[in-house]
């Protein structure tokens, strides 16, 4: 019930946003064209939040927060050409609460929902500058400007010093969607355009536009990341992509004979027109209810597959976890209740100590290889240098002198950073089991969206006892590199010079691929 939440707080909103709209069409003065403009461009933005949001199956953060702000923009623009008193003064409430959401949109938007430096700081500030803006609305028009000029100033500077600090990861994020972004923002200069010149003589129709207009800059980025996720909303399921055109294209002409045989003008029109947005937003919201619950039998099917997929991949989990318990875990524990009459020797003491000692390591690797945790407090480099340290703990009959050579600054975005991991787990788990030398070299670094994963040693082994031994023998590394080929990437095994073997791993660092697991997370 939780990922519905944000969907019905969206629904309260278009239902009030309705009843506003209706007033403002029957009580106020008759509407003119600012207002007519207005009413349109609160109709788009309503009937566009509505569709996200019903597209936005898993719930994610990013984008309900998006919806939200859709949301205040449809108010905001709405409200801008109202005359009164008490819209004037939730008008102005507005644009302290509109800035600090669009803040923290872009820092979602930005680090996908990790975690980053100064984020605490960074939620302090803009939190505590927004509710003093909004209490100076209760002291004075003079305060809440100062106050408002403040949390202006200073939430523009936030975000300037956040984005500095992880520059790398904005100019990842921008070159990912340069294009998506280039195209919302000339549409929303011409939109903006059109806006001005429809609405000259309105008191405030230009007050502050700079805290609803950047927020659309992202609109054809957030568009085409529920398509990669979804291609489709829960009514899909019932009907195909022509069936439901045909279906908006009927709702369509029978609310504008209405309006015509009634004579209700161009504003009711556009009130039945969200009123059937909002309609088939509740629809979308019970279907996709059923269908998580499984109480529609349409989608069966597919769901009893999808089902039956998940079931499988449990099944060789819990068979690959019941062979280390079996193997690694109960064998241990078996020993150590036979040596237990004998736990006074000291001897015996120290044994079933180490014994502990090595289940505690079983233990953790096991943990580490099923779910990798990287510390969102400590650099990619030093969760790397963290995972070798553990590597080297687990053969300590083995020693090997690794040079890691990875700069502080490296930015890996997920799943790259997990990726990344496994890929370098298992290379430098094979210099261990099969290398005979003594040192190993590892470099890893990221240009220009490249990742570069070198591994080398100098043991005795050639490139061609590498590629053509059985995959059974190396089945990690086999498995890694068509994962590898499988995300873009390169494997290239070669001579060291003089003595070992050299895998040099390329892989393109994608942001599409890197938004779609932000998604489904």
């Amino acid at each position: 019930m939780k990922r519905i939440h944000p969907k019905l707080l969206l629904l309260i909103h278009s239902t009030l946003l309705l009843i506003y709209m209706g007033l403002e069409i029957t009580i106020q003065t008759p509407c003119g064209i600012s207002k007519t403009v207005a009413l349109l461009l609160s109709s788009l933005m309503l009937a566009d939040s509505t569709y996200v949001s019903s597209c936005n199956i898993r719930g994610n953060k990013a984008i309900s927060l998006f919806c939200g702000m859709l949301a205040l923009d449809s108010w905001y623009i709405l409200l801008s050409v109202s005359g009164n008193a008490v819209s004037g003064i939730v008008f102005y409430a507005l644009n302290p609460v509109m800035l600090c959401e669009f803040i923290h949109f872009i820092f979602l938007f930005l680090f996908q929902g990790s975690n980053y430096r100064f984020q605490k700081a960074a939620n302090i500030c803009l939190t505590g500058t927004c509710i003093c803006s909004l209490t100076g609305i209760l002291i004075s028009d003079n305060v809440f400007a100062l106050f408002y000029g403040i949390q202006f100033l200073t939430s523009w500077l936030c975000l300037i010093f956040v984005v500095v600090c992880h520059r790398k990861r904005a100019a990842f994020v921008l070159k990912a969607e340069w294009k998506c972004i280039l195209f919302s923002l000339v549409v929303i200069i011409l939109l903006f355009l059109a806006y001005c010149l429809t609405t000259m003589g309105i008191r405030g129709n230009l007050s502050n536009f700079g805290v609803y207009i950047p927020v659309l800059l992202f609109f054809m980025s957030i568009h085409g990341i529920i398509l990669k996720e979804q291609r489709s909303f829960p009514l899909s399921a019932i009907f195909n992509g022509f069936q439901f055109m045909v279906i908006l294209l009927f709702g369509m002409i029978i609310c504008g004979l209405i309006t015509m045989t009634l004579e209700l003008g161009w504003p009711s029109l556009l009130l039945m027109l969200d009123g059937m947005s909002v309609f088939l937003y509740v629809c979308n919201i019970i279907l996709a209810w059923n269908l998580r619950q499984g109480n529609s039998k349409m989608g069966m099917e597919s769901k009893y597959n999808a089902a039956l997929a998940q079931l499988q991949q449990e099944e060789q989990l819990k068979l690959e976890f019941s062979d280390f318990l079996h193997d690694n875990i109960l064998q241990d524990l078996l020993s150590i209740k036979n040596m237990m009459p004998k736990s006074t020797r000291p001897d015996i003491q120290n044994m079933i100590a180490e014994t502990l000692d090595r289940m505690s390591i079983y233990i953790r690797e096991q943990m580490q290889s099923y779910h990798p945790v990287l510390l969102s407090k400590l650099t990619i480099r030093e969760n790397y240098q963290n995972l070798l340290a553990s590597i080297a703990q687990s053969f300590p009959e083995r020693y090997i002198s690794i040079a890691f050579d990875c700069p502080d600054s490296l930015f890996l975005v997920p799943p790259y950073d997990i990726f990344i991991y496994r890929l370098l787990k298992e290379l430098v788990t094979n210099v261990y089991k099969h290398s005979t030398g003594e040192k190993a070299w590892i470099t890893l670094t990221q240009e220009n969206g490249m990742i570069i994963l070198c591994v080398k040693d100098n043991g005795s082994a050639d490139v061609d006892s590498l590629t053509c031994a059985d995959a059974s023998i190396h089945k990690g590394l086999a498995l890694s590199a068509d994962r590898v080929h499988s995300m873009g990437g390169t494997v290239r095994i070669t001579q060291n010079i003089p003595h070992g073997i050299c895998v040099c791993i390329r892989l393109p660092m994608k942001g599409d691929a890197s938004y779609q697991y932000f998604v489904s997370r």
